[in-house]
This record gives structure tokens, sequence and C-alpha cells, in this order.
């Protein structure tokens, strides 16, 4: 036989046993297989939602129910590195009319010759919420109205297995006659694996599994490899990027704040409210009485302790026995911004008021008060303390600035283990009158550009980013969050990423919850009217803005919050930035980090990006294969 006719039927060979095993997944009523946890599937259509070189420079996606980068077909092949969480998607098809009922899924824990992991793998039932009309602002980069994959609900809550109970309550089946969706043909089951910090108990190497689906006692498998890289991310969370809502936190059923605060810091995301606060007293007079902190105690300790992360609280998983990495301190000023006059906390008077000698030494002991009993139970090296004005947010006229400076420089003497966070896109004039006085300055993402950044960082300011990634145009500024539902999945990754490139100490995000109830039935999370002087009236409206953890007690069986599929990509991103600091930290410089960066992330944020949608690379596979490559590279050593 010759050489080529020997090559030849090789390649004949392989490709009829990638056929075979696919075809053998098509075969009956339903099929198997897998896509990566880095796009989406539309249930209705079998479409992948990212495939869209109609609106970005990328090349088409193609089949990836067929083949991709994760499955060649005939198995998963996933990376990760101690201390880390890796995902891949089930896809489970119906090729008939039938109702596929009782369907069972299961992974049995990876093993190599050198042990089994001790963590069990998690598996989640992709719940898809209909968008009816896109995004305001986004007629261009949004993928448009349809169905998209989003709440992630543990299987646990549903009724799978072989044992069953005599009365189900949520029994997993295809259509899934709780999400509704009309002409179902796809199932989506989320896997997620965290990979232990120890070496004796996830030594590197490769590992092994399967996982497998049951109908109607037919089961198919996948198989699934596990490279294992020989090192570990830290426990700690170097960026601390945070999703900020006041008040989300502090009014939630105790309980189910503890669940929140467990599911962000698995995704290595700290959640962040400015209302905790203790019961202060205060006489008539305006002098400050006795301060009950039970209840703040009773909330909150367990958090500045990092208790709450421990097996004591039923906690496993990334930044264990840690606590949380910020903290917004409960002071306020008086403000009359945005419409309605509010006291500050402690209440010593309107902004004509509160310097009088009386009302400041007030404001002064509360500080020391709160000083005292704070660091009783936090070490700021460890939990960034901070000092937000909510009341001079976004404030841009020079009595707010002067009023800046005069808290800042009180704090700064009385409670010098906090820092001050100033919000919103600060001019020179601003910045040069109050930069003495803060220490962050988070800067709205349509106001970040490089230059002024630059020179605010001469003046000792430290800079954060908050607002939308996404730039189509400059009206797009107007949500303080980076989340939504109808824009590609990157858009969560990327905030970290861009974080990376231009060294911005860390990132903050609006909303962790809005209208966490109704979002299951409606997307439109965030909506409102603008009415402007000599203009008509606007609506506008924003499909899972500020929405990354869904409600528990709205779907029957469902008792827990539940995270969203963005929220997964979004711990990508973090992690990620963990690889290149460990690459970076490895060389003793972050040339290589840099160049894997750089073939990724153009130029977001700033004036340079309003209207250019390609800041980044739309092709969820480069995205990836740069994370693989930078594992590898870890995993060789320095150069």
């Amino acid at each position: 036989m010759s050489r080529k006719a020997g090559f030849g039927l090789i390649a004949l060979i392989s490709l009829l046993v990638c056929i075979t095993a696919y075809c053998v997944n098509r075969g009956d009523s339903w099929f198997i297989s897998a896509l990566p946890g880095s796009v989406r599937l539309d249930p209705v259509s079998g479409k992948i939602i990212e495939d869209r070189p109609d609106i970005y420079t990328m090349q088409p996606l193609g089949d990836l129910l067929q083949k991709n980068w994760v499955y060649d077909s005939a198995s998963v092949k996933l990376h990760a590195a101690r201390g880390e969480y890796v995902s891949f998607q089930l896809v489970i098809g119906r090729t008939g009319d039938d109702i596929l009922k009782d369907i069972y899924v299961e992974l049995p824990p990876f093993a190599s010759d050198q042990g089994s992991l001790s963590v069990a793998p998690e598996f989640f039932l992709e719940w898809s919420v209909k968008v009816d009309t896109i995004s305001s602002g986004y007629e261009i980069a949004s993928y448009g109205s349809g169905w998209y994959p989003d709440a992630l609900i543990p299987l646990e809550c549903l009724q799978t297995g072989p044992e069953k109970p005599s009365r189900l309550i949520y029994p997993l089946c295809l259509p899934d006659f709780r999400n509704r969706i009309d002409n179902q043909r796809y199932c989506v089951i989320w896997v997620d694996q965290f990979v232990p910090f120890q070496l004796e108990k996830a030594a590197p190497g490769v590992y092994s599994s399967e996982i497998r689906v049951t109908i109607d006692s037919h089961t198919k498998k996948i198989p699934v490899e596990l490279k294992v890289w020989d090192f570990a991310l830290p426990n700690g969370n170097t960026l601390a990027g945070n999703l900020q809502q006041s008040g989300f936190m502090r009014r939630l059923d105790e309980n189910i704040e503890l669940s929140v605060y467990q599911l962000l810091k698995k995704h290595r995301i700290v959640a962040v409210d400015p209302t905790y606060r203790p019961e202060l007293e205060i006489s008539s007079g305006g002098k400050i009485g006795d301060i009950d902190w039970s209840g703040y105690d009773r909330r909150l300790k367990k958090y500045f302790t990092g208790e709450a992360f421990t097996e004591k609280y039923g906690y496993s998983g990334p930044g264990y026995g840690e606590p949380i990495e910020w903290y917004l301190l409960p002071f306020n000023c008086w403000s009359d911004h945005r419409g309605s006059p509010r006291p500050g906390w402690p209440p010593v008077g309107t902004k004509d008021e509160e310097r009088q000698p009386a009302n400041r030494a007030a404001y002064v002991e509360t500080i020391r008060r709160v000083r005292e009993h704070v660091l009783s139970m936090v070490d700021p090296d460890k939990t960034r303390l901070v000092v937000f004005m909510n009341g001079l947010d976004e404030s841009y006229y020079p009595e707010a600035w002067e009023r800046m400076v005069y808290y800042g420089k009180m704090f700064k003497e009385h409670f010098p283990e906090a820092g001050h966070r100033v919000d919103g896109g600060y001019s020179q004039e601003a910045m040069e009158t109050i930069h003495d006085a803060i220490d962050y300055w988070c800067c709205h993402s349509v106001g970040y550009n490089m230059e002024t950044v630059q020179a605010y960082r001469k003046l000792g300011v430290t800079d954060w980013v908050y607002g939308p990634v996404l730039y189509e145009r400059r009206g797009n500024s107007g949500v303080g969050s980076s989340t939504f539902i109808d824009l590609e999945l990157t858009n969560e990754r990327a905030i970290s990423w861009a974080c990376w490139k231009y060294r911005t100490l860390t990132w903050c995000s609006w909303g962790i919850g809005s209208e966490w109830s109704a979002a299951w039935y409606s997307p439109e999370t965030w909506k409102h009217a603008i009415s402007r002087e000599g203009n008509p009236l606007r609506y506008r409206s924003f499909n899972g803005n500020a929405l990354e953890v869904y409600s528990p007690g709205i779907v029957p069986g469902v008792d827990r919050p539940c995270p969203t599929i963005r929220l997964k990509n979004m711990r990508d991103g973090v992690e990620e930035y963990e690889l290149m600091k460990i690459l970076a930290d490895l060389d003793g410089n972050s040339e290589r980090a840099d160049a894997v960066v750089d073939k990724i992330i153009n130029k977001p944020f700033g004036k340079q990006s309003v209207g250019n949608l390609d800041v980044w690379s739309h092709d969820p596979q480069a995205w990836d294969a740069a994370r693989v490559e930078l594992g590898e590279m870890i995993g060789k050593g320095a150069k």
C-alpha cells in the first residue's frame, strides 16, 4: 500500500469514527452533544446565539453541536488549574415530537491513576427568558428578540434520579413544563467542576469521567477528560470585581443573604451594599447617644471574619475562609441630589448646617466609634474599607467638590484605614480640587480615557471603572451596569480583561438582583421614562441589566438564589485575570501576559470606543484558546 493510500485510509477511518460517535448520539428520538461555556444555544432553533458575523467582524462558528473546541464529536476535553472552576454545557435534543420525560443526568467524579477529585461536579438546568424588545440603544449590537438561556437552576432543586418521590414537583423533561417555551427542541445542562486547591487532592495530570443521560432506561454517554495544570489560583481574590446595589443585600432574609454572599464568593465576585448601619441614637440637641451594634454584628461579623465562607456555614470553593474583599462603610451626607432631600448618616443637618461646630463634632464622634468597632472585627489588609458618599454621587459642580474635600479630609484624619471613593466622570478642574481628599476614583466607562486616567494617577488617585463595556453610541452610558442578556457573553468577561490591559485596580457594576423575582418571566430588569423640557417622553428598557442572580421562591421547587450564565462568564474573566497575574509574576514582567491580552482586547472604554463594536474579539473560541494558552505557559514555567 502506498503512503498516500495509507494516509487516506487512516483519514477515512478517523472520519467514520467521528461520524459514528455523532450519529449514535443522533439516533432514536433524542441525542446528546456538548458545548463550551462561552456560547448560548437557542432552545427552539438550536442556533448558536453568539454566531453573528452579520453584526461583528468574525468568522461563522459553524455547527457547534457536531464539533467544537471542547467537543470533537467523540469526547469533551477541559483544562483547569487547582482552585479554578471549569465548565461545559451538555445538550439534550429531541428529533421527534415525543415529550422526553424523567431525564436523568450524571457525571461520576473525575479520576486518574493518582486518585479521584474530591469535589463532585455541579449541574444546573438552563432556564430561558424571552426577549421581546431589545435593550435600548443597542439597535445594532443586540442579538434581537427571542429565547435566551440565562438563569441556572441547580439540579438538586429538581426531582431526578432512579428513585422518585410519590409526588413530583419539578421533574426534568423536554419540553420543560415550567419554562413554557413553545416548540422547545433542546434542553441544556450547565456543568461546573471546581478543582481543589490542595495539591494532594488534585495532583497534576489527566482525569477522566463520562457524562451520562438516561431516558426511558436508555443511556447515552460522552467521555470527559480534564487536564489539571501543575499550579493553583490563589485562594484570595486579587481583582475583587464587585456588584453594588444599595439596600439589596440588607433587605434580604438573613439566610438568603448568606446564600447570595456565598454564591458570589464562589464566582470570585464581591457583593457590595452601602446601607448596612447600626442603630444610632441622637438627642434632640444633636448629640450622639448610644450605638446598638447587635443587629449589625449578627449580620455582618461572619463576612468580616470569613467564617461565612467555611464549612460551618456549608461553604466550599474559592475564597474558603477569606473575608469579603470590599466593605462600604455606613457613612453618608445630606443630599438634595436628583430631586429629593435625604438626610446623611449620621444625620447632622443639611449642607448649610453640617459644618456647625456641634454637628461636625457629632459626625466626628460617630466616625471614631464606628472605626473602633469595625476595626475590632475587620482586618483592613484583607477587607478594604471604603467611604462612599452616595449623597455626592456623580456630582459635577463646584459646591459638591468642596463638600467632597470637607468629608474626605475628615475621614483621612479620623479613619485613616478607610479609602474615600468618588464615582463619575470628573473634569481636570474637579480633580485638581478633590484629589488630595480622595483615594479612589470610580470612573464611568464612557469617560475612561487613558490620557485622563494617567493624569489623575499622577495626582495619586487610584482608578476603578464602572458602566457598560460596549458602546454602540454615547447614549449607552445612561446605565451603571455592564450586564445585558441580549449582548454577547464576552461582554461579561471583557471587563476583567480590560482591567488588566489598563492596569485598573478593579471594576464595579451596578446591580446584583434588580427585579430578580419578576426576571424569571420578564427580562426587562430596568426600564424607565425620561422627560426633558422641549422633548417628547422617551422610554428605555434593558434586558438583564443589573441582574446576575435570580430570586428563590418563584419557580416551584427552586428554594435558593440562582446564578446566571452571564455570571459564570463574569467568573471566567476574573479567573483569567488571576492567570495573567500568575504568569506576569512568574516571568518577572508582563510581556507574555500582555501579548495574550492584546490579541483579544483592543481599546474598550472612553471616547475611542464609542461607535466601535470591534473593541475585542467576537470569536468565543479565541477567548477560550487564550485562557488555555495562559495556563499552558504557566505550567511550563518562567520564560
